[in-house]
C-alpha cells in the first residue's frame, strides 16, 4: 500500500469500507446491546419476567461468542473475512426471526439468544476490523472509525423502530423487524461491496505493524506469533484491563438507559427517541476519535474518550432528569462507547501488527465481550435489590477513569505505527 498518498487508500478500499459499515449496524455484536432495554419492560409486562431475568439473554449471547471468539480469530487469519461476514450476517437474520418466534419460556428464550448469536457470530468485530485493516494503513483509525459507526447507525434507529413496532403490535414484532431488516438490506449489500484486501497490502502492514516487531533502528525482531504473541505481551494485558474495565460502565449504562428514563417519568416513544440518541453521538465519536487516531497519541485520546462515561454516570445519579441533561448524559455515553471499538481496534493493530492480528484481537474480545455480558444484568439485579441503579453508577464511573488510564502506560509514539510519526 502505498502510505505516502493515505487518501488514497479511500479511493482503493471505498466499497468494503461501506460495506463493513452495513455488516457491523446488522451484526450480532451490535444489535442485542442497543436493543435489550428496549425489550426489558414489554417482556416483563408479557410474562412477568425481572429486568435481570431478561437482560441475562444479553449474558447468554455475549458467552456464545466469546467461546467462539478464538476460532473466528484463527478462521479470519487462516480463510479471510468476507466468507465469515456474509454467513453471519444471513444467520443473523435468521436468528433475530428465530428469537420472535420462541415462546414465554424463559429458557427456550435464553436458547434462541444463544441459537442466533451462533448463527451470526461470522459477523464478528474480530472478522470486520482486520477486513479494514487490511485496507488501510496511514488512515487506518479514521477507516476502522467509519466502519464502526455501523453501531451507531443502530443505535440511532434500532430503539425507536423497535419500540414503535412493539407498541402497535407486540414484542414479537419487534424481532421480525430486526429480521426483515438484516434479511433484506445487510445481506445484499454485503455481498454486492465485501471484499478482502490483496494478500501483498496485508502481509504488507503486517511487515509495518506494532513497536514490538521492529527495533529503533527499523530491523525486524524475533517475536512469538499468533496467541502467544498475545499472552507474552505486557500491552496485551494493559489493554485487557483497561478496556475491560471501562466496558462494564459502558455496557451497563447503555442497557440500562431507557429504563432509568422510564422510572424518572418518560413515556416508552420518548424513552426509545431519547436512547436513539446514543447512538447518534456514538458515530460522531467514533468519527471524530478514529481522525484523531492517526494523529494524536493514541492511548492518550483512548483514555480521555473513555473517561466521559464517568460524566454520564454523574448525571445519572441527579434526582432530576429534564431532556436537556438527558441530551448531555446521552451525548458523553456515545462519546465514550464511539471510542471503544474504534481505539481497541486500533491499538491492536498498532501493538501487534496484522499478521496474527485475528487471534490477538480475539482474546482482547473475548474479555470485553465476558465483561459485556456479566455488566447489563449486574445491573439489572441491582435494580430489583434495591430499586435503584446509584450504587452501579458509582462503581461505574470509578471503573471508567481508573481502567483506562492503565493505557497511559503504553509505548509513546502517534501515527498508525507505533513509536513512528503519522502522515496527514
Amino acid at each position: 500500500m502505498n502510505s505516502s498518498a493515505p487518501w488514497g487508500e479511500f479511493r482503493r478500499g471505498w466499497k468494503p469500507l461501506l460495506s463493513a459499515v452495513i455488516a457491523k449496524a446488522f451484526s450480532f455484536g451490535t444489535i442485542p446491546i442497543y436493543v435489550v432495554g428496549v425489550f426489558t419492560v414489554p417482556l416483563g409486562e408479557a410474562f412477568g419476567w425481572s429486568r435481570a431475568e431478561v437482560t441475562f439473554s444479553f449474558t447468554v449471547a455475549t458467552f456464545t461468542s466469546a467461546s467462539l471468539s478464538a476460532l473466528v480469530g484463527w478462521l479470519c487469519d487462516r480463510f479471510g473475512a468476507r466468507p465469515l461476514v456474509i454467513a453471519g450476517t444471513a444467520g443473523y437474520g435468521l436468528g433475530m426471526a428465530i428469537i420472535g418466534l420462541s415462546a414465554g419460556w424463559l429458557y427456550g428464550y435464553y436458547a434462541a439468544w444463544s441459537l442466533a448469536t451462533m448463527l451470526g457470530v461470522g459477523a464478528s468485530a474480530i472478522a470486520l476490523s482486520r477486513l479494514v485493516a487490511g485496507w488501510f494503513e496511514r488512515k487506518r483509525g479514521l477507516a476502522l472509525g467509519i466502519m464502526l459507526m455501523g453501531s451507531g447507525l443502530t443505535a440511532f434507529g434500532a430503539p425507536p423502530f423497535v419500540a414503535t413496532l412493539i407498541e402497535n403490535f407486540n414484542w414479537r414484532a419487534g424481532y421480525f423487524g430486526l429480521s426483515a431488516a438484516i434479511l433484506l438490506i445487510g445481506v445484499p449489500v454485503v455481498v454486492a461491496g465485501l471484499k478482502d484486501a490483496p494478500k501483498t497490502t496485508a502481509s504488507g502492514n503486517a511487515a509495518s505493524g506494532g513497536a514490538a516487531g521492529a527495533s529503533n533502528a527499523g530491523a525486524p525482531v524475533q517475536r512469538p506469533r499468533g496467541f502467544r504473541l498475545a499472552f507474552e505481551s505486557r500491552a496485551f494485558w494493559l489493554m485487557s484491563i483497561a478496556f475491560c474495565a471501562a466496558t462494564f460502565g459502558i455496557a451497563g449504562l447503555i442497557s440500562s438507559f431507557n429504563p432509568i428514563l422510564r422510572d424518572a417519568g418518560y413515556g416508552a416513544e420518548q424513552a426509545g427517541a431519547l436512547t436513539g440518541l446514543i447512538g447518534l453521538f456514538v458515530m460522531a465519536g467514533r468519527l471524530g476519535v478514529g481522525y484523531l487516531l492517526d494523529k494524536l497519541w493514541a492511548p492518550g485520546l483512548t483514555f480521555a474518550a473513555l473517561a466521559c462515561g464517568a460524566v454520564t454516570c454523574g448525571l445519572l445519579i441527579l434526582p432530576a432528569l429534564p431532556v436537556w441533561l438527558v441530551i448531555l448524559a446521552a451525548f458523553c455515553l456515545g462519546l465514550a462507547a464511539g471510542a471503544e471499538w474504534d481505539a481497541l481496534s486500533y491499538l491492536a493493530a498498532r501493538e501487534f501488527g496484522l499478521e496474527s492480528y485475528g487471534r490477538v484481537y480475539s482474546l482482547l474480545v473475548i474479555g470485553v465481550a465476558v465483561i459485556t455480558a456479566i455488566s447489563p444484568p449486574i445491573f439489572g439485579y441491582a435494580f430489583d435489590q434495591t430499586g435503584s441503579y446509584r450504587s452501579l453508577l458509582l462503581l461505574s464511573a470509578v471503573l471508567m477513569v481508573l481502567g483506562p488510564a492503565l493505557l497511559l502506560f503504553l509505548a509513546r509514539g502517534r501515527g498508525p505505527v507505533a513509536g513512528h510519526q503519522g502522515s496527514s
